[in-house]
């Protein structure tokens, strides 16, 4: 295992300690699982994966695209077509 230093403020350092107290964990136990939910979700997050794709147009609430629900099946037609543009 590596060992990574980082500098947080002083307030989140007590929120961190708090939040472990009460979850009877260690602070860098902590941490690690919040790394690994954050890199879990980036993976997520990939274009190349459909379902993903479908959950985070529908889910989002900034996409700035008006009712997907109403209009998914275009969004998602013009979200693949450039996709597959890119790979040609």
């Amino acid at each position: 295992m590596s060992l990574t230093t980082i500098r947080l403020p002083d307030h989140l350092i007590r929120e961190l300690d708090e939040a472990a107290e009460r979850r009877k964990t260690t602070r860098s136990e902590l941490i690690r699982e919040a790394v690994t939910a954050y890199c879990a979700a980036a993976r997520s997050d990939d274009d190349s994966d459909p379902l993903a794709l479908i959950e985070r147009l529908v889910r989002y609430d900034g996409s700035r695209r008006g009712d997907l629900g109403r209009r998914s099946e275009e969004h998602l037609r013009e979200r693949f077509r450039a996709r597959t543009a890119r790979a040609r």
